[in-house]
């Protein structure tokens, strides 16, 4: 439960995780009418993309 005390690379607030979620849902909002399948599609390419520029850094 408080593995962040052992190690610095994990967060020791969810802030950062909320944030990440918060964009994605708003964005999801905005393309209200898409179907389940293109949904479906968009988060699995949002997290990839989000994966890609983690990678770069």
């Amino acid at each position: 439960m408080f593995e962040y005390i052992d190690d610095p690379e994990v967060p020791n607030n969810t802030n950062g995780l909320e944030s990440f979620f918060g964009h994605l849902k708003d964005n999801l909002r905005i393309h209200r009418g898409m179907s389940v399948e293109h949904r479906n599609n968009y988060i699995k390419w949002y997290l990839f993309f989000a994966n890609e520029k983690k990678k770069k850094r």
